[in-house]
């Protein structure tokens, strides 16, 4: 053991050497001429914003920005219309790969007695994700954003690039009437809280990721189109509103879900950047919560099965009747999530970002069943010259339960609460370029069980997990 520490801590050392003198290089700054860090607090895993990220954002990617341009001539002049060229500036790539990792599930109590788990080899795994982007603006009103994963089915280790996601598509239509105004339209698979910057680092609340599901775990974003319109007035006001077609369909006169987004800047600079904000999403067509997708093992056909177990042996005696809800018997469902958001850079060497929130889920299925969910959660990120640095999420549910088609009322199990676990269980960041980050999991303490309907299970505090992994664009 003591020789695999070496030989870790050795090529850890080898890969700072190598990225030390990189730049950051994608292509927003191709473009703008801005630096990662103008629009991002921390990077860490997923982006969060500044507050000029954010106006960035809603501004349909869109700054003064240099890029090759061929004015019309006199003859034929078309007056300030412009031919957009260009194939390298719209164009990045991020590669990640979870160099190193082990695990150890928690042991099970059984009868009074400890039945013990052994860990898993320290794997590694080239090539976690790797994604191309063409993104930028086209023209002074357009903006588009565009993200395609080749990814393995489900995360699966075995299946690595079996599959090719169109992960993201977001067109944006944006005017600017008086200087502190942004009025958008937007085709988007990005949830209404990405428009604006508030994700995909969000607070983590517990049952949050209800807001939109659907998709490819670990992927692709679903494929069907959120359509929105928004406004941010005078730097401070947002609206964001809209429509989505079922989490399964394309279909909006079978079904849809109306969404709406209301945030206020209470402070709004990059330097002191407080937001307060709610999303509300309603509507009778959606994937269930009580229901995960995957694909097969062919990558051909969508599978369905329970996101906590037990759920369809409420349903029937028989295998027939035993199976998964599907969004076909989704009745009326409500899904929400508050959020206050605080962040701050520069401030000597430190740099910050947080937020905490709430979600509340209700939805009924067309047997009578239904499940209603409220959770906490928050996230920090911190950054010490922007290169040193930590995050670290909390979450727990407030209520979770599953009322079955008879009445029955099943709580869904999570797993017990341990201060010293989470206080040993933290992801560490070493940034040593604006585009290339080193990170370093740890969980330590930690319990098993969770996500089973009347769970009557007992587990020690002996689990842990470790991660060394790498994150690149460019």
């Amino acid at each position: 053991m003591k020789r695999f520490g070496l030989v870790t801590a050795a090529l850890f050392v080898a890969a700072v050497a190598l990225v030390s003198n990189a730049n950051a290089m994608p292509q927003f700054v191709r473009q703008t001429g801005l630096t990662c860090n103008q629009c991002h607090i921390t990077q860490i895993g997923t982006p969060d914003f500044t507050f000029t990220g954010k106006k960035f954002r809603l501004n349909g990617y869109r700054a003064p920005y240099v890029a090759e341009k061929i004015e019309a001539g006199e003859e034929g002049a078309l007056n300030g219309r412009r031919l957009m060229l260009g194939l390298i500036s719209p164009l990045a790539f991020r590669v990640g790969q979870t160099f190193l990792s082990q695990s150890k599930g928690a042991s099970q109590v059984v009868n009074g007695v400890t039945v013990p788990t052994t860990a898993t080899g320290v794997t590694t795994r080239p090539y976690s994700n790797w994604a191309m982007f063409y993104n930028g603006a086209i023209g002074d009103h357009i903006g588009f954003w565009n993200e395609t994963y080749f990814t393995a089915r489900n995360n699966d280790v075995s299946n690595i690039y079996r599959l090719n996601g169109m992960d993201e598509w977001d067109l944006r239509f944006v005017w600017n009437p008086g200087y502190d105004n942004i009025i958008g339209l937007a085709t988007t698979t990005q949830a209404f809280s990405y428009l604006a910057g508030f994700g995909p680092a969000r607070s983590g609340a517990a049952g949050q990721g209800a807001i939109q599901r659907g998709g490819t775990p670990g992927s692709a974003h679903t494929p069907y189109a959120n359509i929105a319109a928004y406004a941010l007035l005078k730097d401070r006001f947002l609206v964001v509103a809209g429509i989505q077609g079922g989490e399964d369909n394309y279909d909006l006169s079978g079904g849809a879900a109306y969404q709406l987004l209301l945030g206020a800047a209470i402070s709004n600079s990059d330097y002191n950047q407080l937001w307060a904000n709610v999303q509300v999403k309603a509507g009778n067509d959606a994937i269930p919560i009580v229901t995960n997708t995957s694909m097969d093992v062919n990558a051909v056909n969508w599978t369905y099965s329970d996101a906590f177990t037990g759920v369809s042996a409420t349903r029937g005696a028989t295998s027939a009747t035993r199976v998964s809800y599907m969004a076909a018997d989704i009745g009326d469902f409500v899904r929400s999530t508050a959020e206050v958001e605080y962040s701050f850079v520069d401030r000597g060497p430190h740099s910050l970002w947080s937020s905490c929130g709430v979600a509340i889920n209700r939805e009924t299925y067309a047997d009578g069943a239904g499940i209603k969910q409220q959770g906490l959660g928050c996230n920090v990120r911190y950054l010490y010259n922007r290169t040193f640095g930590f995050s670290k999420g909390i979450s727990r549910y407030l209520k979770n339960e599953f009322t079955d088609k008879n009445g029955l009322v099943h709580p869904i199990s999570q797993q017990k609460f341990d201060a010293l676990g989470e206080l040993l269980s933290w992801t560490l960041r070493y940034k040593p370029a604006m585009n290339f980050s080193i990170g370093i999991g740890l969980s330590a303490a930690q319990g098993g069980g969770g996500g089973r309907l009347d769970d009557a299970r007992v587990y020690n505090k002996d689990g842990w997990s470790w991660s060394f992994s790498f994150d690149f664009q460019f």
